[in-house]
């Protein structure tokens, strides 16, 4: 991709009832920032660019985010998060899982508490990423790994046990297990802020008798919100 072709794509992002801030890409086409925002909009179903959203991703792997400035870092991970999403549903599962280990591998190198990215989502998806490779074994001993080593610790909220969890009730659900699913998503919500608003519908997906577990999990998955 050009500049000139950069351009008109911002042109038209920013005509479209998205509407972004023009700020956001006043930089232009060398600033790794405007490329990977651009991406983001141009991936947007209802603009629907993906092959220019992707190439735009693939042009910030190699950029070094600025080290003292955790939005920086933050931009970079959600990027490659988000790259990784596109290749997944294509499923192209391999390509997807280097650049959600690329995104882990980033958020992971500093020790800030980012606003937007959750460490734990990012190694969920990495383990949904595995179980599509067959590689659910392994997904389970890293699960197993971080329960070990978070499960004592008094962090009230902890994305890497919501995670976790979250995975192994997924993983009884599709075996039919439904009592187990449950139980492992209660323990999954044990590590998550639950507004007192949600907890009467939570109540009520849990309560649910159906054997459609896989359709209470979605019903849970509405409610959750980390602070």
């Amino acid at each position: 991709m050009d500049k000139e072709e950069f351009s008109t794509l911002v042109n038209e992002v920013l005509s479209t009832t998205a509407k972004p801030p023009k700020n956001l890409f006043e930089a232009g086409y060398d600033d790794w920032h405007c490329r990977a925002r651009l991406a983001h909009f141009l991936a947007m179903p209802e603009i629907n660019h993906l092959p220019q959203a992707k190439e735009l991703f693939h042009s910030i792997i190699a950029v070094e985010p600025d080290e003292s400035d955790s939005q920086d870092i933050e931009e970079k991970a959600y990027a490659l998060q988000h790259l990784s999403q596109l290749e997944k549903d294509e499923k192209n599962y391999n390509a997807a899982l280097e650049h959600i280990n690329l995104a882990i591998e980033t958020a992971e190198s500093y020790d800030f508490l980012y606003k937007y990215i959750l460490r734990g989502e990012l190694w969920g998806e990495r383990w949904n990423l595995l179980h599509l490779l067959k590689r659910t074994e392994e997904a389970e001993s890293e699960i197993d790994e971080r329960i070990e080593v978070f499960e004592d610790i008094p962090i009230e909220h902890n994305s890497y046990l919501y995670y976790g969890y979250r995975f192994k009730a997924q993983l009884a659900a599709e075996k039919g297990t439904a009592l187990i699913a449950k139980d492992f998503m209660h323990m999954a919500l044990n590590n998550m802020e639950i507004p007192a608003e949600y907890k009467k519908p939570l109540d009520l997906a849990f309560a649910a008798t159906h054997d459609n577990i896989s359709w209470i999990l979605a019903e849970i998955d509405k409610f959750i919100l980390f602070f």
